[in-house]
């Protein structure tokens, strides 16, 4: 394309930037349906019985039973008087942080107790005087007992988060003027904090019920060691409405400056109570400061700024004794007509009512608000002279009502879905018989009123929210289309067995993605102005700015430097990353620190967005000399095409390999060499519901035996088992099955041990009733139908982070497995990984050699995934394959034994020439055999034959195999038959 050609387009694009109208996400104006100030929120209302241990259903229990708010406070006592404690908890003999009597409680499960004399009748709040414990970047969690038991179920986890602070501000700068995502500092510092429960889903701090004398307040400690210097009952303090505290405030002397203004950076801010609430980047000019193409830091918040609970807070000074108005400039368009509510704290304390759970409204552009009531007057605050703080908390407690009335819907759906099952014996979609019919009406007499009655309450609380949020609530729709099914199902009950439990799981799935999303409060701010004047101090960009801007970012995308993945340095060797931007700085900050500096070897870290780039370069011949992120199936694919360095070849590839267990080589291994080594690995475990099982009588299952032993009692009870369908890897691998010949030239699925693994894999669907489509297992096994499960690392990491309220009431273990006539129980499985190799074409083989050994060895992994974990948050937790540097970083100890017992278990399936038409049709034979009710052996038949004439076709590409089908030579196959002790020592 010529230069003329090149001008023209530009300008032709530009032309239609700007007849474009402001309508794009940084728009100026006001959106229809914009709302301001506090709203009426719902109220809470009555539910089901099941749901009677909920706090919002303890509290309006003892309201109706007329028990009110403490009129004054109870006992306040050191940490160190206390009644008993567990034998690990011990007195600090000396002052910590200038605190003396302190109790620190070093571990899960350890517990202290207090005995308290309540002077009255009355509900009253616990505060906490607690320092954080070393341990991971997580929120201490804690359980409160009181004479004995949980008075609710929230009580059962209560989080004390830590406190945490940008190590530098403004960010550091890299070589091309791009701001460093600063590393995270923990603020370790007392904290006196009114017990709340862990996702925020109440507006005021919980409320305990003690009858008037002595009681036993009990603190059990369920992750993170903490100490505790001081621990009181108080009465509620009941926060006055803004007119209360406003008449108060006017008749101070009010000596504020007239036209005084302050302007903090949202992204300075002083403290905040994670990690991952973090400063961002919003790539254009129109927040503060400009970006101008680079990579600036200049907003914080957005997304990673949405889960009940997590707070950001900043400091400001007034010169005088005054009234002063507060204005935020935020953008919050991250769901369509959704507000995201935020609790507003003034040096510690909410001010007033209005400030519980204040609303910023939806909208596609940059907004500059005031702090208002409902008609849009601003709120005045008096700040004395000096230095203040303010704080915002995600508070999704405003929705928390609609929330809780929606999993009660949920539940009763499941509860008719699990009667249905239970008279018809229809458990997945191969078990629907369209022949044959069921009077349900009849056996399940009232199941239409049921379902007219899930219908009714799920429309009001689409009218609820709707009346909250005033519009028409995007995902609405998905609910309004589970009205029509439940009342079409509500017509015709009989036909209710014929409708594939599928189609009810889809309908579930709508509700309690729905209930999730409304759980989330995500916000960006830009900045927050302080001032003596309720005037706008800024106006928001207008529509000549923004499609200025958006002309300006065009032109930039011309620019050699717009897309900077990385450094260019000709001396360094190049290692491309499939990983976000955040890992890919650690790594270059790393390597600069560690490796170039023991080994003089320059590295140039890029960012590599689509790993499809691979097969671009290695066409084009311009490949890296290094490529991390890999996933398994393909370092097999390039070697096949001698396009990779045999790593076995290095004199010191033996004592490398040994840091990694030897199963996790196998998928890298082709033809008896290694072409890359091992990043992360995401292990199969089980998950199960500690308080559910219990509560039935049944164990997690230790062997394939256990699980169909306890199957007909958990279906009976309603539940049921996860298994993903083609999740087949540990039944073949269990039972003996290979998935090749040791000559890796034909499929071993002709086995007897293969069709037995097809028969076990299939029948647990068309025999034993598990679900063949769950597209969520932690939606499923937070809601507690499915309280049992086998999953992998990433469900550990939501479970952890995304569903507090379950902590201590969950834990992992290894899966199920096949016992021996030696009592030894086979857990072979497999998991994803990721995975590091060197280019063939490389020019500095040795080099990049020295590079890999260093990224995989322990010292290089433990610390990354320590530094990545504080960068990020507990979310970006490290599940490095290094064994000993997954020892070393913050797992807790019963989690971590239970994943290294597994792990010594790890095999996949190795890659072949054409093995790719192994899963797929393996795929295609289960389909066939269990949705279709096809014979197990015949399906399991052809799909061997399918596989086999693809094997020998790849085979012929490859030279195994002449053109007339006879053996060149053969093919070495990796394989382990005994579970490795340790990393490298089978």
């Amino acid at each position: 394309m010529g230069t003329k050609t090149v001008t023209a387009t530009k300008l032709a694009l530009a032309g239609l930037l700007l007849a474009l109208p402001a309508a794009g996400p940084f728009a100026s104006g006001t959106a229809k349906g914009e709302r301001s100030g506090p709203l009426v929120l719902p109220p809470v209302r009555k539910l089901p019985e099941a749901y009677a241990s909920l706090y919002s259903q303890t509290l309006l229990a003892w309201h109706e039973q007329g028990w009110k708010d403490a009129p004054s406070d109870a006992d306040r006592l050191p940490g160190s008087r206390y009644k008993s404690a567990s034998t690990d908890v011990t007195v600090r003999a000396d002052a910590l942080q200038g605190k003396s009597g302190v109790v620190q409680v070093p571990q899960p499960k350890a517990w202290v107790e207090y005995e308290i004399d309540a002077p009255q009748d009355g509900l009253y709040q616990l505060e906490l005087t607690v320092l954080p414990g070393e341990g991971s970047s997580g929120p201490v969690q804690i359980g409160v007992k009181v004479d004995g038991g949980f008075p609710y179920f929230e009580a059962k986890t209560i989080q004390i988060p830590r406190k945490w602070k940008d190590s530098v501000y403004p960010p550091k700068l890299n070589e091309h003027g791009d701001q460093i995502r600063p590393s995270q500092q923990e603020l370790s510092e007392w904290g006196v904090r009114l017990l709340t429960d862990a996702k925020f889903t109440s507006p005021d701090p919980l409320r305990f019920r003690l009858a008037k004398g002595r009681h036993t307040i009990r603190l059990e400690s369920v992750l993170e060691p903490f100490a505790l210097a001081e621990i009181a009952v108080k009465a509620p303090r009941p926060l006055p409405a803004y007119e209360q505290a406003a008449a108060g405030w006017k008749a101070l002397p009010n000596g504020a400056e007239p036209g005084w203004l302050l302007t903090v950076e949202a992204e300075q801010m002083t403290a905040k109570s994670d990690p991952s609430v973090q400063v961002q980047a919003s790539n254009d000019n129109l927040a503060s400061p400009a970006s101008d193409g680079r990579q600036i830091y200049n907003t914080m918040g957005g997304a990673r700024w949405s889960r009940g609970g997590q707070s950001a807070e900043w400091t400001f000074d007034v010169p005088k004794d005054g009234l002063y108005y507060i204005h935020f400039k935020y953008l919050q368009n991250f769901t369509k007509d959704v507000i995201s509510f935020r609790e507003i704290r003034i040096d510690g304390q909410v001010p007033f009512r209005e400030l519980q759970s204040y609303p910023f409204s939806y909208s596609r552009k940059w907004s500059v608000e005031a702090l208002q009531d409902d008609k849009g007057e601003p709120f005045a605050f008096y700040f004395r002279q000096g230095t203040h703080r303010i704080g915002l908390t995600a508070a999704p407690s405003a929705t928390t009502p609609v929330r809780e009335s929606l999993q009660s819907i949920v539940d009763g759906y499941q509860e008719i879905n699990r009667q249905v099952a239970m008279v018809t014996g229809i458990k997945n979609r191969s078990m629907v018989d369209q022949n044959r019919d069921w009077n349900l009406a009849e056996t399940m007499p009232d199941v239409a009123g049921k379902l007219r009655a899930l219908a009714d309450r799920l429309q009001e609380q689409v009218d609820q929210l709707q009346g909250l949020y005033g519009n028409s609530l995007q995902g609405a729709e998905g609910l309004r289309s589970v009205i029509f099914d439940l009342r079409n199902m509500a017509e015709t009950p009989d036909l209710l067995s014929k409708r594939p439990p599928e189609m009810h799981a889809q309908n579930l799935e709508k509700i309690t993605s729905f209930i999730d999303s409304l759980g989330r409060q995500p916000l960006t701010l830009d900045r927050i102005f302080i001032s003596s004047s309720p005037e706008r101090p800024v106006e928001p960009p207008g529509t000549l700015t923004v499609v200025g801007d958006l002309v300006g970012n065009f032109f930039r995308t011309f620019s050699p430097n717009y897309h900077y993945y990385g450094r260019r340095d000709p001396d360094g060797i190049d290692v491309w990353v499939n990983r976000g931007r955040d890992y890919v700085a650690l790594m270059q900050q790393l390597a600069d620190e560690s490796f170039t500096a023991k080994t003089g070897i320059k590295v140039n870290v890029n960012l590599m967005p689509n790993p499809g780039q691979l097969i671009l370069s290695n066409s084009a011949g311009r490949e890296p000399d290094v490529a991390l992120g890999i996933a398994e199936g393909t370092p097999a694919d390039f070697a096949m095409r001698n396009s990779l360095v045999n790593l076995s070849e290095f004199p010191d590839f033996a004592s490398v390999s040994e840091q990694f267990q030897p199963g996790t080589l196998i998928p890298f291994t082709y033809d008896g060499s290694v072409y890359a080594l091992p990043e992360t690995v995401a292990l199969n475990v089980l998950f199960y519901r500690t308080d559910i099982l219990k509560s039935i009588g049944l164990k997690p299952p230790d062997t394939w035996d256990d699980l169909y032993a306890m199957l007909p009692t958990l279906q009976q009870k309603g539940y049921n088992f996860y298994f993903a369908k083609l999740n087949y890897v540990p039944i073949f691998l269990q039972n003996g099955a290979s998935f090749y010949t040791e000559d890796g030239l034909n499929s071993g699925l002709n086995s007897r041990e293969a069709f037995n693994s097809f028969k076990q894999w299939t029948e647990l669907f068309t025999v034993y009733g598990l679900p063949t489509e769950v597209p969520s297992f932690y939606m499923h096994f937070r809601s507690g139908d499915m309280p049992v499960g086998i999953a992998d690392y990433n469900t550990y990491m939501q479970l952890l982070v995304a569903a507090p309220e379950l902590a201590g009431s969950w834990e992992i273990a290894p899966i199920p497995g096949v016992k021996r006539k030696d009592g030894t129980v086979v857990r072979w499985s497999g998991g994803n990984l990721s995975s590091g190799m060197i280019f063939r074409s490389s020019e500095r083989r040795q080099d990049a050699w020295e590079f890999l050994k260093w990224w995989t060895s322990t010292e290089t992994q433990s610390r990354f995934g320590s530094e990545i974990e504080l960068l990020n948050g507990v979310e970006f937790r490290w599940n490095t394959a290094n064994v000993e540097a997954f020892k070393k970083l913050p797992w807790p100890e019963k989690e971590s034994k239970a994943i290294l017992d597994q792990w010594k278990w790890y095999k996949e399936m190795p890659n072949v020439p054409g093995g790719y038409f192994t899963p797929r049709e393996l795929n295609f034979a289960w389909t066939r055999t269990v949705l279709q009710n096809q014979n197990y052996r015949e399906m399991l038949e052809k799909a061997v034959f399918q596989i086999d004439s693809e094997l020998k076709r790849k085979q012929r590409e490859f030279g195994f195999v002449d053109k007339q089908g006879s053996i060149v030579r053969k093919l070495k196959v990796p394989d382990i038959t005994q579970p490795s002790e340790g990393a490298g020592k089978p």
